[in-house]
């Protein structure tokens, strides 16, 4: 990086005074309907399949086209101006729009978050009956805090596969049962031991099995016996809520989802108490930034993406996920021909910021966060570091994230976990391998992260989009180069 990065880097000494003044939790206006909005979308994206057609739905309203992968692009849609967006497996998402003063070579803003959480995926046939009741096998996905799942009003969320009466092909539709249908209970303190109370630890496979009906119930409904492989009562009702017959449900990717509505709490509607803040509240604030910061296209000399990803929280290892070929195929589409030449150059010019959950620092286990590192909710996203890169972020990297900052007058924090504590990773290492693009890892600071319910801050869900915002207006400004 060269002068252009450097001018800016002085503007560094105002930084506090900069937090200052952006410190605060009462919200405007816009504020607040930003906040209305992230609620309602985290209502809405239930599942990574909900999330992506939730997402597909904001693109459209605001003019972008969904190509179809498989089909040849036409120049037009890759010409500046143009916007669009790709669905691969209906859980995850590449936007783009093209600069108005784009050519090929000058490379690629990327934005890249999930649309996954842990949760309780069906197996393949759900039938199960313990003791008289009617249950529902369940796989856990992900690294959750399992334990929050008890004594919970859940119900079943996701994409069915059909194979309709006459058709010669599968096709999906999504569905939501809302209505709680299923409970896993606690055991009773009076029949648990010393131990289990003291520390509980559930066995994954037999304890966290929900409970959808009682045997009895099942007989007077005519529902008890399994139907191919599946519990009977669950199969009639996603079948009547997608108004399919049972025998047309071929296969399903369903997950057990919490029915309590995301909302906004706390004393002065300071938090957002919700499922799943890790990390739709990333997939909001990138898409909301792309499809609001319109004023500037014209004038950009690059590609602005958002890349939405399913499985990060298993390792990204699929075609969909960010270790897949979602992203390249795309970069490739952008340079054919002869054009292929220049994407090594476009690399080059290109920056990807990985979005995703931070750890805010908890009042009750303080000891759990390095000393000099504890970010808060209200206090605005966070640089995360790793010195064995399970963060992307490195020196010049974080240096332009806090540029982006100063410049949007948006309050930064830093985070790097202690050295005798495990760290988890996101995409950011994954795809700055795969693609050979320079990264940073941000994120908004939460607490109960991973559990069936987190909470974040309502400020900080303004302050990342105004951040990512100014990451599709500014970068260029502050990554000049003289090379």
């Amino acid at each position: 990086m060269g002068g252009g990065f450097h001018i800016l880097s002085k503007q560094f000494g105002n930084i506090s005074e900069m937090s200052s003044a952006a410190l605060t939790v009462s919200l405007s206006t816009a504020q607040a309907s930003c906040v209305t909005s992230f609620v309602d979308f985290l209502n809405a994206a239930v599942t990574p399949f909900h999330a992506v057609a939730t997402i597909a739905g904001m693109l459209r309203q605001a003019g972008y086209e969904q190509l179809a992968e498989p089909l040849g692009w036409s120049s037009a849609a890759l010409a500046p101006g143009q916007k669009a967006f790709v669905i691969r497996n209906d859980s995850s998402i590449v936007a783009f729009a093209v600069g108005g003063k784009y050519t090929t070579g000058n490379g690629f803003k990327i934005i890249g978050a999930h649309t996954d959480s842990p949760n309780l995926q069906l197996k393949p046939k759900s039938h199960s009956v313990r003791g008289k009741y009617m249950g529902v096998g369940v796989q856990l996905y992900g690294g959750g805090l399992w334990h929050t799942w008890f004594d919970r009003d859940l119900t079943v969320a996701g994409r069915l596969v059909l194979h309709r009466a006459g058709a010669t092909h599968v096709s999906s539709t999504l569905v939501n049962l809302k209505r709680p249908i299923l409970r896993i209970p606690t055991l009773a303190i009076h029949l648990a031991s010393t131990d289990e109370r003291d520390k509980f630890a559930p066995n994954k496979e037999t304890h966290i099995a929900p409970i959808i009906a009682t045997q009895l119930a099942a007989q007077l409904n005519g529902k008890e016996q399994p139907q191919n492989g599946q519990n009977s009562t669950l199969l009639h009702l996603l079948a009547d809520a997608a108004g399919v017959t049972t025998e047309e449900i071929s296969d399903f990717d369903l997950s057990v989802i919490d029915t309590q509505p995301s909302c906004v709490g706390g004393a002065y509607g300071e938090f957002v108490f919700s499922p799943r803040l890790d990390n739709l509240i990333s997939c909001f604030a990138a898409v909301t930034a792309l499809i609001n910061e319109t004023s500037t296209l014209n004038d950009d000399s690059k590609i602005r993406m958002v890349g939405l990803f399913d499985h990060e929280e298993v390792g990204s290892s699929s075609p969909h996920g960010a270790a897949g070929t979602l992203i390249p195929d795309i970069v490739d589409r952008f340079h054919t021909g002869e054009a292929s030449s220049l994407r090594p150059v476009a690399t080059a010019n290109s920056f990807f910021l990985s979005v995703d959950g931070g750890h805010a620092v908890h009042p009750n286990y303080p000891e759990k966060h390095e000393a000099e590192h504890r970010p808060m909710l209200h206090y605005g996203p966070v640089i995360k570091y790793n010195a064995n890169v399970r963060y992307a972020t490195n020196g010049m990297s974080g240096a332009i994230v806090k540029a982006l900052a100063v410049r949007s007058g948006v309050p930064i924090q830093q985070f790097c976990v202690k050295n005798d504590a495990g760290c988890g990773s996101t995409i950011g290492p994954i795809l700055s391998t795969l693609t050979g693009i320079v990264s940073a890892d941000i994120g908004n600071p939460m607490l109960s992260m991973h559990s069936i319910r987190e909470m974040c801050g309502t400020i900080d869900v303004c302050h990342l989009v105004q951040l990512l915002r100014t990451f599709w207006t500014d970068y260029d400004l502050v990554a000049q180069s003289d090379r």
